[in-house]
């Protein structure tokens, strides 16, 4: 393993916020510019969600006026206007390592190995995760089979067109667990029950609107009460205040939390509970050169937020920088 090749910016991750970045970046005259992405697909977990005759439209072309396209549809939008770029794109490449002081960062891909670049800024462009049972402090039990994340759900009904279960239970009530709801019933289960700790859903009026031409899911509140995953090899449902809800099949959803753990590697500065990294008015982390763009800031935030994000990360950091 050598030193490679210095870049001007390196940007870890190319879903919507760092295809944000590296555009602007390339609008700004910057083209040494490397992109590093672990999965083979250009646009984060837009890629996942394929696209489908009379599918749920989950994403939202606001810079286009507000139309619904299917995650595919906004993927391949991203792949396309990075690729009209000079930066260098490289998939299937895991970031290992960085090294916030001397701004390298380590990565390994099948065709390079393992490798080390350097550059005079770093966009961390990382995206962020459903937290698990034991993050979110509220569901009890063991996890029997059927148990699934959104992402292991979209796997299943896109790439193998399986159904998993029937009559499911959903646990989380933000956007992603009614996105969840509308795929489940547009591939053929019955109306799933959203169960959640508050007295309301988490999902606004205007988007659960949306989601009912595919779905008008029943929400339970636990009134801030546990839940608890009942079933010894398959899921047979969940029980709290004294009562057992039947599934076949148990989602939990949304509640995300950021992919920082290359964050924390490096020692750069963020909250111990959330995970969230601190950062400055300019987007900037704790060290100079590294910068964060994108749901790795915390909270949901839609891909077009995200793209958005990434591209004004970018141009205040060559305003700043005179890259």
């Amino acid at each position: 393993m050598e030193l490679v090749k210095h870049f001007s910016v390196i940007i870890i991750g190319a879903g919507p916020a760092g295809v944000g970045a590296a555009v602007a970046l390339s609008k700004s005259g910057v083209n040494s510019v490397a992109v590093l992405e672990r999965n083979n697909k250009i646009g984060g977990i837009s890629s996942l969600y394929k696209k489908k005759k009379g599918g749920v439209r989950t994403f939202v072309r606001w810079s286009k006026g507000g139309i619904p396209v299917s995650g595919a549809e906004y993927a391949d939008w991203l792949e396309r206007i990075l690729f009209k770029t000079a930066v260098q794109v490289k998939t299937e490449s895991q970031v290992i390592d960085i090294d916030a002081i001397k701004k390298m960062v380590t990565y390994v891909n099948p065709a390079e190995g393992k490798v080390r670049i350097t550059a005079d800024a770093v966009i961390m462009a990382c995206g962020s995760r459903e937290k698990n049972q034991a993050e979110r402090g509220w569901i009890s039990g063991s996890r029997p089979a059927r148990v699934l994340f959104t992402k292991q759900l979209l796997g299943l009904l896109n790439e193998q067109s399986i159904l998993p279960f029937k009559h499911p239970v959903i646990l989380g009530s933000d956007v992603l667990a009614y996105a969840v709801a509308a795929k489940l019933t547009h591939a053929g289960a019955s109306e799933p029950i959203i169960i959640d700790q508050f007295s309301s859903p988490r999902c606004s009026f205007a988007e659960r609107f949306f989601f009912r031409a595919w779905t008008n899911p029943f929400y339970r509140s636990t009134n801030l009460e546990s839940v608890e995953i009942a079933g010894d090899q398959i899921v047979t449902g969940v029980r709290f205040g004294g009562a057992t809800i039947p599934c076949d099949g148990l989602m939990i959803c949304g509640d995300l939390i950021p992919n920082t753990e290359l964050v924390m590697q490096g020692k750069l500065k963020a909250d111990a509970v959330t995970r969230i990294p601190f950062v400055n008015r300019d987007f900037g982390l704790s060290q100079p050169g590294w910068f964060a763009a994108g749901n790795i800031l915390g909270g949901f935030h839609g891909a077009e937020w995200c793209y958005f994000n990434g591209f004004r990360t970018a141009r205040q950091l060559v305003k700043n920088r005179n890259l």
